[in-house]
């Protein structure tokens, strides 16, 4: 059976990392991959770069946007309940909650000057639209970015966020959205090294920079929402798949024992991830997601 046990991450969300979080939208943990880890997962995006490749699926630039990667190679599996950012994970969101979108992504160097593109946005997308927040939208979902490539330089495809705007529903946008010049104030290039990953609010405004180096920039996401949310891009986990995997990593991709139990309600017995807390006595019960 192949799946992470509680024994594997043992730790919880460091009250600074909550602080940390809630404030500015993100956090950074470095070096969250091992070598090893970083060599696999890179193998694994570039045979699915070369197939997406040959089968005509990549744009004008080489440039790959993998929906769904979870289901295309096993190595991306073990990012799931990884023990440097599940945590931090499922110490924002609780445990009732599973992986509903991810993509594995790859951005050759342009071959030269481009305009820029205004690609600042939340993730969510209908959601921003039909859920009434007069202040704030609901967090709803957190996730991860794990980064193969040396993004340590801007201009690398690096992730920009503008950091605390994860309370604010609105960002002023520039008349001209096809060649823009100044990013939002306040506005953030942050740079990684192979093996950081992070994790973020899926409400904090953020974007991807052009890549003008010479490094081909590539970068596995994983995000999670509550299991009363549907999928983002997938409609359900294959069952070959998931008779090989722990519980929890089955409960991560979907799995239930009945619709009203993703609610709290219907069948009795909790989900395995909060069975695996519960037991190892990781919950904080002060915190109201994380209750029973």
């Amino acid at each position: 059976m192949t799946g992470t046990t509680v024994a594997h991450w043992n730790n919880v969300i460091t009250r600074q990392q909550r602080e940390q979080f809630e404030t500015y939208g993100f956090l950074t943990v470095k070096g969250a991959l091992g070598q090893e880890e970083v060599a696999r997962l890179t193998e694994a995006v570039d045979r699915l770069h070369a197939e997406e490749e040959r089968a005509g699926r990549l744009d004008a630039d080489g440039n790959m946007h993998l929906l769904a990667c979870l289901f295309r190679d096993e190595a991306f599996l073990e990012l799931l309940d990884h023990p440097a950012t599940f945590p931090i994970v499922w110490g924002m969101l609780g445990w009732n909650i599973f992986g509903f979108h991810s993509h594995a992504d790859v951005h050759p160097p342009l071959p030269g000057p481009r305009p820029r593109r205004w690609r600042w946005h939340q993730d969510g997308g209908r959601i921003n639209l039909e859920v009434e927040t007069p202040v704030t939208r609901p967090r709803l979902s957190v996730k991860c970015s794990y980064w193969l490539s040396d993004a340590s330089e801007p201009g690398r495809g690096n992730f920009m966020v503008v950091p605390g705007s994860h309370r604010t529903n609105t960002l002023q946008r520039p008349r001209n959205l096809d060649d823009y010049g100044e990013d939002p104030p306040g506005a953030v290039e942050l740079t990684a090294e192979p093996g950081d990953a992070i994790v973020f609010d899926r409400r904090i405004w953020h974007t991807r920079t052009d890549n003008h180096s010479e490094v081909t920039r590539k970068a596995v996401f994983v995000a999670y929402t509550y299991r009363w949310m549907r999928p983002y891009d997938y409609t359900e986990a294959p069952a070959e798949l998931l008779e090989r995997l722990s519980p929890v990593r089955r409960q991560l991709l979907g799995e239930g024992a009945d619709p009203l139990q993703y609610w709290g309600r219907g069948d009795a017995e909790r989900p395995p991830l909060f069975r695996e807390l519960d037991a190892a006595g990781l919950l904080d019960l002060s915190v109201p997601n994380q209750r029973p």
